[in-house]
């Protein structure tokens, strides 16, 4: 008997419809994972709510989730080199735990380190490989929220300590007004891709998201986030040669100047406002700049240990810390300083690396295309670098801004993919 082999024929009609389930299958997970992503910011934020910080708990289970979405996209180059680049920080932090004085903790937050920021820097290329004209979309649930509680605080005045801080400024639900301000400038981008296709519409409604983004900015008293601000509004219309846009923005600094110089009640609200209630700009901080400075030289080439505060600082130096248990945890302010301190010069050293492969994709990205998004790019990835040598966040997987990092580090990574 002659063997025969049956070859299955799909019919036109049932092979369309097979595609056409295909690729609804394949939309639906892309729907799926955006509003994940973009969720997921969301609950980090309640990280310094207290009522409601038992919802940033669940970050674990969208990491996992991050990383089973993103492992397919391993095969760019640009990719998995980073993230080699950001595990040999986390694997060296792990190392610190042999000389750690609180090894398990050490140990411990350097693997929710590497898990975090793989997670999220697969999903941020992940966002940006699917949704290529839209790189901060992300970024608009979490930045409306931010202005609705705002608004809502401003209105009921609650809750009661909605507004306080050092020379007070609004704090709305959040533990300090440096957080939600830090909150503001770094989802402020996702206004420029709102998903609205009347050009007119949508450069209206930007500009008014804008504007009252600023205004809550300006009502947190955050100088830091309102100086990373400025920095952007001064180097973004230069990377897009937008001229034009640049005069204004001198035209209007120009008038805030004389102003400032013209007009006595002004210049002393100015004075207030920039000083708070400082004798010198940056009085306050400076405590906590030198305590971390000190510490940082005790670090040396090795680091005290990855989450760890030095207390053996001269007791002449004040500064701001609490007990997590038996561990000191203290304000740092300057991450780099911060992480010469933890993990020593070999951690800062692969940090570093990280940092600027980051400015190196994006730098490359820009001269590629050249156009206005890329741009953007290298305005948030400065202005988050900056920040955090003044809030000290950059090896704070607890802080409500590390998952914000990570996430544009990843879609950074994506949009030079995109642009091959």
């Amino acid at each position: 008997m002659i063997p025969t082999t049956n070859t299955l024929v799909i019919p036109g009609k049932k092979e369309a419809r097979l595609k056409r389930l295909v690729k609804y299958n394949s939309n639906l997970n892309k729907k799926i994972f955006g509003i994940t992503f973009s969720l997921f910011f969301i609950l980090a934020a309640t990280r310094s709510i207290d009522q409601i910080k038992w919802l940033s708990y669940s970050a674990p289970a969208f990491y996992l989730y991050f990383l089973i979405v993103g492992y397919k996209e391993l095969k760019s180059k640009e990719l998995w080199f980073s993230l080699l680049l950001i595990a040999f920080f986390g694997f060296w932090a792990m190392i610190t735990a042999l000389w750690s004085p609180y090894p398990r903790e050490t140990f411990i937050r350097s693997f929710v380190f590497i898990v975090s920021s793989w997670g999220l820097i697969m999903a941020g290329f992940y966002w940006v490989k699917n949704f290529s004209k839209n790189e901060f979309g992300f970024l608009i649930p979490i930045n409306i929220l931010l202005l609705l509680a705002s608004l809502f605080s401003l209105i009921t005045k609650i809750p009661n300590d909605y507004w306080a801080g050092y020379g007070y400024g609004l704090k709305s639900f959040w533990a300090h007004q440096n957080t939600l301000g830090s909150l503001i400038i770094f989802t402020i981008p996702g206004l420029f891709f709102l998903p609205l296709k009347d050009k007119k519409i949508r450069i209206v409604v930007t500009l008014i998201l804008f504007a009252l983004n600023v205004y809550i900015l300006i009502l947190t008293h955050s100088r830091t986030s309102l100086a990373v601000l400025l920095l952007s509004v001064f180097l973004f219309p230069l990377l897009t040669k937008r001229f034009t846009l640049f005069g204004v923005v001198i035209l209007i600094f120009a008038c805030i100047t004389a102003f400032y110089f013209g007009n006595k009640d002004f210049r002393s609200t100015f004075h207030n406002y920039l000083f708070k209630t400082e004798i010198s700009l940056l009085d306050r901080k400076q405590s906590t700049i030198l305590a971390t400075y000190e510490a940082a030289r005790h670090g040396g080439w090795k680091g005290l240990g990855y989450g760890v505060s030095d207390t053996t600082i001269s007791k002449d130096i004040h500064y701001s810390y609490h007990f997590e248990g038996p561990r000191l945890v203290r304000e740092k302010t300057v991450s780099i300083y911060a992480l010469v301190e933890e993990t020593g010069w070999i951690g800062l050293t692969l940090f570093l690396l990280f940092v600027g492969y980051l400015f190196y994709l994006a730098i490359l990205a820009y001269l590629k295309t050249n156009d206005w998004t890329s741009a953007l790019m290298i305005c948030v990835l400065l202005g988050m670098c900056v920040h955090a040598q003044f809030e000290g966040w950059w090896l704070g997987i607890g802080s409500v801004l590390f998952p914000l990092f990570m996430g544009v580090a990843g879609a950074a990574i994506g949009k030079l993919r995109t642009s091959v």
